[in-house]
């Protein structure tokens, strides 16, 4: 296979630490080979501090970091909120997150391994009365669909972010089911969002990418 998982083949470690470690933001972050992470650090830094700008988290809010990868943007956010969870589908970037939560000394953030559609709608269920903030930064292949449902029919969640690297295609997709009236036919019950702002990343000098990082609010 020109490309497999750790589960379905084993890495060995031949020469050198198993690890790559990164300081952002005044963290220590733990990097596995199977984790993704920003290849621009200091570009990284700047689409974090933007996330943290837009979404106006606080000591009241919860924030769910939903594909957080090894939970950078949630543990970055940890001090200046009242409890994150993060939810992501590799299983080393979740081991990633947590010992970079034990190592900075973070304690209110919780990961869980999974498929988000799984997982997210369940995590949901108790949590109506609280004031939530999502951030979501999906692959190239945006939300499952079953997440944008669950997003939108959650009252509980005002504020989303949106990170896109592809902002066409099924991110489009996504974006017209976040703020599209109630339609009971695709199970989208809950009030619209209202996309708010919208604000490139330089992640890739010199190249015809960027991330974009919208905010949605409802």
């Amino acid at each position: 296979m020109t490309r497999c998982s750790h589960q379905q083949s084993p890495y060995q470690l031949l020469f050198g630490e198993p690890h790559i470690f990164e300081d952002i933001l005044g963290l220590k972050i733990r990097i596995s080979p199977e984790a993704f992470f920003q290849i621009n650090t200091a570009g990284a830094e700047m689409l974090y501090r933007t996330v943290r700008e837009l979404s106006g988290v606080n000591s009241d809010t919860i924030l769910l970091d939903i594909c957080c990868g090894t939970g950078v943007i949630g543990l970055s956010l940890a001090q200046h909120t009242s409890h994150v969870l993060g939810i992501e589908l590799v299983e080393q970037a979740v081991e990633d997150a947590r010992w970079t939560a034990d190592f900075n000394g973070i304690t209110n953030c919780e990961f869980h391994t999974g498929r988000a559609e799984r997982i997210l709608p369940q995590l949901l269920m108790s949590k109506e009365d609280e004031q939530l903030i999502a951030v979501v930064n999906p692959a190239r292949a945006g939300l499952h669909y079953k997440v944008v449902q669950a997003i939108r029919n959650c009252r509980a969640i005002h504020t989303l972010v949106f990170i896109s690297c592809k902002p066409h295609g099924e991110t489009t997709r996504n974006i017209i089911e976040l703020c599209c009236p109630p339609n009971s036919a695709k199970k989208l019950q809950g009030k619209p969002f209202v996309l708010r702002q919208a604000v490139p990343v330089d992640l890739f000098p010199h190249t015809q990418h960027c991330e974009l990082v919208l905010l949605f609010t409802r």
